[in-house]
């Protein structure tokens, strides 16, 4: 199973979590492993057997997100005006929702990848305006949590100290991370 496969899979699996209250999710979610095959809106995808070993994985990988719910929500609607998770599309917010999750808790998913697989995400299984709508979240949601990124960079790359800047020019605001070899 490639990366993006999985990742598919934890999207699905995070998505059917919004319809059942918090006791039936667990049930559900083993669910979801009983019936391969489903609707993509081009036509029925079959959906390869997975191992116990990667179904296992899985389920507890998109029980630990839904244990972060809160905490994603909070982040997310500090980041956004005009809009509350409330008021978004199950389908973006469930996106939005394992994209963040990847950048703050998953030290082995570089913050790059993890904003293009959800862009590709929002594209495939969203409405037309879901890429561009996530990508505008995603970069606020970077943009505003850099530094705590940098901090999960650094502890995945010893060597390596984020500096956050702030350059202000013709009205614009940048901010630049700007990484730097420690010296010891």
């Amino acid at each position: 199973m490639t990366k993006r496969e999985e990742r598919e899979h934890k999207f699905r699996l995070l998505f059917s979590t919004q319809f059942y209250k918090e006791t039936e999710i667990p049930e559900q979610l083993k669910r979801y492993f009983e019936s391969p095959d489903y609707e993509d809106g081009d036509g029925i995808v079959h959906m390869e057997k997975l191992s116990p070993e990667d179904e296992e994985r899985l389920t507890a990988e998109v029980s630990e997100i839904v244990a972060k719910i809160p905490e994603l929500d909070q982040k997310i609607n500090a980041a956004i005006e005009g809009w509350k998770t409330d008021r978004m599309t199950k389908t973006d917010l469930t996106i939005l929702r394992l994209s963040l999750y990847e950048i703050l808790f998953m030290e082995d998913i570089p913050e790059k990848v993890s904003i293009n697989e959800a862009i590709e995400l929002a594209k495939k299984y969203g409405g037309n305006e879901s890429g561009a709508f996530v990508n505008g979240v995603l970069a606020r949601l970077v943009d505003e949590d850099r530094q705590t990124v940098a901090v999960k960079h650094e502890k995945a790359h010893k060597k390596v100290q984020g500096e956050l800047t702030k350059k202000t020019e013709k009205d614009k605001t940048v901010h630049i991370l700007v990484n730097k070899a420690k010296t010891e």
